[in-house]
């Protein structure tokens, strides 16, 4: 939840006093005890190769909205459907460039959506391709659902199941929220874990190891998630990845098995110098840091930790605590800095728990400004996956009588 003006009172003194309650029914209070990390190497040799092979899946809920590039055309296609006389836009959506472009017929007075599915610039032999608005706001903007765009990557052809969303208001806009990806099992350590590739096919040089790789336990398969979500279940893919305290370099691959096309990702073991990382609070359930010689990926740290020397991004923290989630991205800190491992003496990443419901009032002539954040350790915490329905609530007295009360909105 972004830090934010949510609602102005009108206050006849300035001593007026602000109660809050039932800020979000959550308050990460106990501290959690410190105890440092065993520094002792890895028991498996460098090189050691583990790999997954993994299929293809496709979800009911949207995991991500990639925006996509659209050139539009005034003159109609040679071979078009009936068309309304008025409101129809005509181009190519960018679907990863080159021979992936697809044409399009959007007639938004009859809520209609035609794809050229087989990309060959006729509009009337595509049966999958012709798809009818399951919502949105009159001609202005529609959404499309359960389409299955084919592309081609290096080393063979993939699809992926898509929501397309159309809006014209200020100019054309689209955007694809992907409902699949590429997932399997993987045993690291004897640990298993479901891994994917979350790739973005509409990229200009779209590959397997573009976008996001998935890392979470193989118990967890079948729950809902989003890139956007701030859990850190997916991350930025990395050829470099050091996850379970261990060192690894990636490579993904498509193989044909039974007649079907599998991606192989592969888990070649390295062993790089490692210097130490203390991490100050608690709670934590996933640290990330990126923008280093490796993607570090951190579960359940204890308050001492060794990672791969190198200089690292800010972090990105994600706090747990029985079903509640909260998470930090330091990136939008006002002073996010960068985190040098070395292996001569410890770094330092601020951040956990405990976490505080706090909100600041300010006095603006005969109104007060009252500004909600969820602090803790690192800085102000957004929550994962809020209940909306339940918004944090606030009381305000004059001494000792209720003048004012009411929630706060989401924005």
């Amino acid at each position: 939840m972004k830090d934010r003006e949510f609602r102005k009172l009108k206050a006849g003194t300035a001593r007026a006093a602000l109660v809050v309650s039932g800020l979000l029914g959550l308050t990460f209070a106990t501290a959690v005890p410190v105890r440092a990390q065993e520094a002792g190497a890895t028991n498996a040799q460098s090189g050691q190769v583990v790999s997954a092979y993994l299929d293809y899946r496709e979800v009911n809920y949207r995991i991500i909205n990639w925006p996509l590039g659209v050139t539009t055309r005034s003159s109609a296609f040679e071979k078009e459907p009936p068309l309304s006389w008025s409101k129809v836009i005509r181009g190519f959506l960018q679907l990863g460039g080159g021979s992936n472009d697809m044409a399009f017929a959007w007639d938004r007075a009859a809520g209609k959506l035609y794809l050229d599915v087989n990309r060959n610039l006729d509009l009337t032999d595509d049966p999958a391709g012709v798809l009818s608005c399951q919502g949105g706001l009159g001609v202005y903007y529609q959404t499309f659902t359960n389409i299955h765009l084919p592309f081609r990557i290096p080393g063979g052809n993939h699809q992926a199941l898509v929501d397309l969303i159309f809006s014209n208001y200020r100019g054309l806009y689209c955007s694809a929220a992907m409902r699949s990806l590429w997932q399997g099992k993987l045993t690291l350590q004897g640990e298993e874990w479901q891994v994917g590739l979350l790739g973005n096919a509409f990229e200009p040089r779209p590959s397997l190891e573009s976008g996001n790789l998935l890392l979470r336990p193989w118990t967890e398969r079948n729950k809902s998630f989003s890139l956007n979500s701030g859990s850190l279940e997916a991350f930025p893919f990395s050829q470099k990845l050091f996850f379970g305290n261990r060192a690894y370099q990636l490579q993904c691959t498509n193989e044909a098995q039974g007649g079907a096309v599998k991606v192989r990702v592969q888990f070649t073991e390295q062993q790089p110098s490692l210097g130490e990382l203390k991490i100050m609070g608690g709670f934590v359930q996933r640290v990330t840091l990126e923008g280093g010689p490796y993607m570090v990926v951190i579960d359940k740290p204890e308050a001492v930790v060794r990672v791969p020397v190198g200089s690292y991004g800010p972090s990105k923290v994600c706090l747990r605590k029985g079903d509640a989630e909260a998470y930090l991205d330091g990136r939008t800190q006002s002073s996010p800095g960068r985190i040098s491992i070395n292996d001569r003496r410890p770094a330092v990443l601020m951040a956990g728990g405990p976490l505080t419901n706090s909100v600041s009032v300010n006095r603006q002539g005969r109104n007060l400004s009252l500004n909600y954040q969820l602090v803790g350790v690192g800085g102000a915490y957004q929550m994962v996956n809020q209940d909306r329905s339940h918004p944090p609530e606030f009381t305000v007295y004059q001494g000792d009588k209720k003048v004012a009360s009411g929630k706060f909105e989401f924005g």
